[in-house]
Formats: structure tokens, C-alpha cells, sequence
């Protein structure tokens, strides 16, 4: 009895000189790909330096005195109120639990840099006039920049229960203001090249230009295997 032909393909058990050397070729594409792109990651970790924005340097310098000193100054309060700022305007990357901290403790900020007489305002939270007291406790002009943190405020804002700088307060902002503020940096995220940082262009641009460049790659490597071991395609 004649068994039949087996014509089953394995691409990981390549039977004939044609399917190794198309096994061979496709592996060594696959392994520049995948080094160009977990190996770019690694040596980013590798090189990664914590690199503060300058707003945290500003909340290191003022942050012992502004909750320790009772007599600390009001400019001391402004800078530490404006950080505190600086972060809640990063909103869509702050987590709940944390921003309902950075506004207890901004509107603790604000509460401790007014007389005796205008501290009631506060009791409220952010009404029109708690705002425009909390604009002018920082000196933020109507343009630039400080219109920005302007229209961060009727939003940070909250009531104050007391004008106390409580130990969860002081627990949680450390914490806070170094995980919002101190980012992972070197050369590689330093450097421009096209208009963006080369980090950013080498994974949003370049990875994709090179699948591009490995597909032709194959293409004209495939068609020299083929010519080589006289494999023809059906038509």
C-alpha cells in the first residue's frame, strides 16, 4: 500500500536547506527588533538619574520651616503654596488620595498667610472671595504663567476644619512632592533630535521606521534564499 505524502510545514523543525535558511534569516530579524526595543528600555534604567523639577527645590528649601517654625515667614508659605500648586495642575496624573491631600495642605498654606480676621473666609472652602484672597496671598498676575495657577485655585481649595498642619499631612507630602516631582532622567531623554526628546522620537518614530526597514530587509534576503535553492513560487 502507498502511504501518502506528508507535505506538513513545521517552521520551528525546518526539514528542507530552503526552510532553515528562511528560519534562520526571520530569527536574526526578530532578535534586532527585539533588542531595539527592550534593549533601548534597559539602558534607559540603567542610565537613569533622579532629576528634580525646580519647583521641588523650592519645596525642600521652604517645607522644615513652613510646617515647624510657627513664625515662619509669609514668603516662605507663598513658595510652598505655589509647589503644592505646581502639582495639583498635573491632574490627570495625580491619584485621588493624593490631590485631596495637596489640597488640604495648599489650603492650609493659604489659611496660615491671612490676619486673624480673614481667616473665616477660609471656613467655607473656595468661594469667590477665599479665591481672590488666595490669588493675591500668592501675587499671581492675570497673565503668563501665574493666570494658569489662578484657575487652579477655585478648584484646590477646601474647606478648613482647623489650622492645624496634622501628622498625616506631614507623613503623606514628603511622599507626595517626590513622586510627582523628581523624574527619572539622562542623556538619552536630555538630547533633542528632530524637534523631540530623542527617547520620545527613538520610540514613537524610529521603532516603526525600522519594522518598516526589516520587512524590506526580508523581502529582498527571501528573495536571493529562493533564487539560491531554486524554490519557486506557485502562481
Amino acid at each position: 500500500m502507498i502511504q501518502p505524502e506528508n507535505y506538513e510545514v513545521n517552521f520551528f523543525k525546518p526539514l528542507s536547506t530552503h526552510a532553515k535558511a528562511n528560519k534562520k534569516l526571520i530569527i536574526i530579524l526578530a532578535t534586532i527588533w527585539l533588542v531595539s526595543v527592550f534593549g533601548f528600555q534597559f539602558l534607559l534604567m540603567v542610565l537613569n538619574e533622579p532629576t528634580p523639577e525646580k519647583s521641588y527645590e523650592v519645596y525642600k528649601k521652604v517645607y522644615p520651616s513652613v510646617i515647624e517654625d510657627a513664625d515662619a515667614s509669609n514668603d516662605m508659605k507663598r513658595d510652598f503654596a505655589k509647589s503644592l500648586l505646581f502639582v495639583l495642575g498635573k491632574n490627570n496624573v495625580v491619584k485621588p488620595p493624593d490631590k485631596e491631600f495637596l489640597k488640604s495642605a495648599f489650603s492650609w498654606a493659604i489659611y496660615s498667610m491671612q490676619t486673624d480676621s480673614l481667616k473665616p473666609v477660609f471656613i467655607k472652602g473656595s468661594t469667590d472671595e477665599a479665591v481672590n484672597l488666595a490669588i493675591q496671598s500668592l501675587s499671581l498676575g492675570e497673565e503668563g504663567f501665574d493666570k494658569i495657577l489662578s484657575t487652579l485655585i477655585p478648584y484646590s481649595l477646601i474647606p478648613i476644619t482647623n489650622g492645624e498642619f496634622g501628622l498625616e499631612l506631614k507623613r503623606e507630602i514628603p511622599r507626595i512632592m517626590d513622586l510627582y516631582l523628581v523624574h527619572n532622567q539622562n542623556v538619552l531623554t536630555n538630547i533633542k533630535f528632530l524637534g523631540f526628546p530623542f527617547h520620545y522620537w527613538y520610540t514613537a518614530q524610529f521603532l516603526l521606521i525600522l519594522f518598516v526597514i526589516l520587512c524590506l530587509i526580508y523581502a529582498y534576503v527571501i528573495e536571493g534564499i529562493n533564487k539560491k535553492h531554486n524554490f519557486i513560487e506557485e502562481t
